[in-house]
């Protein structure tokens, strides 16, 4: 009876040992399939060669290494994506820091993450040939096409100031980026200024009958991955995963020039001759430089002074530049005096 008795507490014995050797592996492996669930995000995207981080870091499933189902929609304009992003059915958005002054007078619920890109030349001042524009003091008494409340409008006036020219002497009419081809070859307007690719389209559609206007390259426009600011404050991990993955995108795109030429055209649908001739116009880098900073406040102060807005006091743009993911994944890269 005893020995009966022995065997059955050995045998339990056994089995509470076993249990208990393979629970924590049960419990781990629970917690891994956890913690590796693919979280999904939404992004708007402008639908350019700017964008080019986010492209590559999809077509390369960089995002999907950082577990993030990253699901990006295409937009025509910085202006739009934002838009987007405000309607809360988006959680990033990519646009130009222009969009970012002129929406931080109306809302200060949202964030600049990071910059990708900057680049001195995406943005063209296109004529009609018959207009008798050679160069930007001709643009005087002329109609000129721009998207209001992007970086366009901020270009061609920065552009004129260094040119001498006064900006009330110009005509610029809002046009939206999708009419610029009907509006310059129907003579609506005389000239436009347009982003890549759209320049590039318009160029080799209307051919001999328009001219690229040249210009002192007076600004460097930047491209940045925007969110809202609660989004961000929930949910510091899967930015964190989303920056990191973009950073890979930017190494591959600096190591593999001619691949991301490629995979960039594909995805925009677009002549891969153009990509090649504007990519070196390109410079990809995560950061957030104190130069941004200054970009931005001398945008506000233009705005200001111009009436483009109805606020005149200045705003601290150091509340729209979400630092804390970037300083967790590439410390480095953070350049504001703090």
């Amino acid at each position: 009876m005893f020995l009966a008795i022995d065997q059955k507490t050995r045998l339990c014995l056994l089995l509470l040992g076993l249990v208990s050797i393979l629970m924590p592996g049960l419990m781990f492996a629970g917690t891994a399939g956890l913690d590796s669930e693919v979280k999904a995000v939404r992004v708007a995207m402008s639908l350019t060669p700017l964008s080019a981080p986010f492209i590559i870091a999809e077509d390369q499933k960089f995002f999907i290494e950082e577990s993030v189902d990253v699901h990006i929609t295409d937009f025509i304009g910085g202006h739009r994506t934002v838009k987007a992003l405000f309607s809360g059915e988006f959680d990033l958005a990519t646009s130009s820091e222009v969009v970012v002054m002129f929406n931080s007078f109306a809302r200060d619920d949202f964030s600049v993450l990071a910059s990708f890109v900057s680049s001195n030349n995406d943005l063209k001042i296109l004529s009609h040939r018959n207009a008798g524009i050679r160069n930007v003091v001709d643009l005087t008494d002329h109609r000129v096409g721009i998207v209001s409340g992007s970086s366009a409008q901020f270009f061609l006036e920065e552009t004129l100031l260094v040119a001498g020219v006064e900006s009330d002497s110009v005509d610029m009419v809002h046009v939206d980026p999708e009419a610029m081809l009907k509006a310059l070859s129907d003579r609506s307007v005389d000239a436009i200024v347009i982003w890549e690719p759209l320049a590039y389209q318009i160029h080799k559609s209307l051919k001999d009958d328009v001219l690229i206007v040249p210009n002192d390259k007076v600004y460097t426009e930047t491209f940045n991955a925007l969110v809202m600011r609660e989004f961000a404050r929930k949910n510091p991990d899967i930015l964190a995963s989303v920056v990191t993955a973009l950073e890979k995108a930017i190494e591959f795109i600096n190591k593999n020039p001619q691949r991301s030429q490629k995979i960039v055209a594909n995805r925009i649908g677009e002549d891969v001759n153009l990509i090649k001739a504007i990519w070196n116009d390109f410079s990809f880098e995560l950061s957030l430089h104190q130069w941004l900073l200054t970009t931005l406040e001398t945008q506000a102060r233009w705005a200001i002074e111009r009436h483009l807005v109805d606020q005149s006091e200045m705003i601290n743009y150091l509340m729209f530049l979400d630092t804390s993911i970037l300083d967790r994944v590439k410390p480095g890269s953070v350049t504001l005096f703090r």
